[in-house]
């Protein structure tokens, strides 16, 4: 899952050899990669920040995938959600203080919003189905989402506090 920085000078993106991925960005001719991460867990789904100065990712180290964020050169990597669940997907809101994901700390996938630091993490859909793949709208009022309501993968949209969760497709 490759993603742009803000100007669209860089992609950032995952890879390695035998399935250890690493975080790498490079200018978006492909010239200049650099290996952010460098471990034996696996790193991935990165997602920059608004301003291009961070990046959060999913990584398994201590066993559990966490979202983390770094500094764009690789420094600072901090566990934002240390949660014995698994935590994915990440996505910053517009204005860069937040951050919505999916995790499965209850009996399916919900989707979560915190603040950029990883603090006030807070569940915002509820359902018996898996909800994932979360996405701010660009205005940073609404977020769009992948749900399995009814036995189909569909994509839901609802307000960022979780509040008016419509389905979109019907297929």
């Amino acid at each position: 899952l490759p993603s742009w920085s803000p100007g669209g000078e860089k992609i950032a993106f995952s890879s390695g050899p035998e399935g250890n991925l690493d975080i790498y960005v490079m200018n978006a001719d492909g010239s200049n990669r650099t290996e952010l991460t460098d471990n034996l867990a696996h790193d991935y789904s990165p997602a920059w920040s608004p301003d291009g100065k961070k990046i959060a990712f999913v990584s398994d180290r201590g066993g559990n995938w966490n979202i983390y964020v770094m500094n764009a050169d690789g420094s600072g990597q901090n566990n934002l959600t240390d949660n014995r669940t698994p935590d994915a997907s990440p996505s910053w809101s517009p204005d860069g203080e937040k951050i919505v994901f999916h995790s499965e700390r209850k009996d399916n996938w919900d989707i979560y919003v915190m603040n950029a630091d990883g603090s006030g993490q807070t569940r915002v859909t509820n359902t018996t189905a898996d909800d994932s793949f979360p996405s701010w709208s660009p205005d940073g009022e609404k977020i769009a989402f992948v749900s399995h309501r009814g036995g189909n993968d569909e994509i839901y949209v609802m307000n960022a506090d979780g509040s008016g969760q419509t389905r979109l497709t019907d297929n």
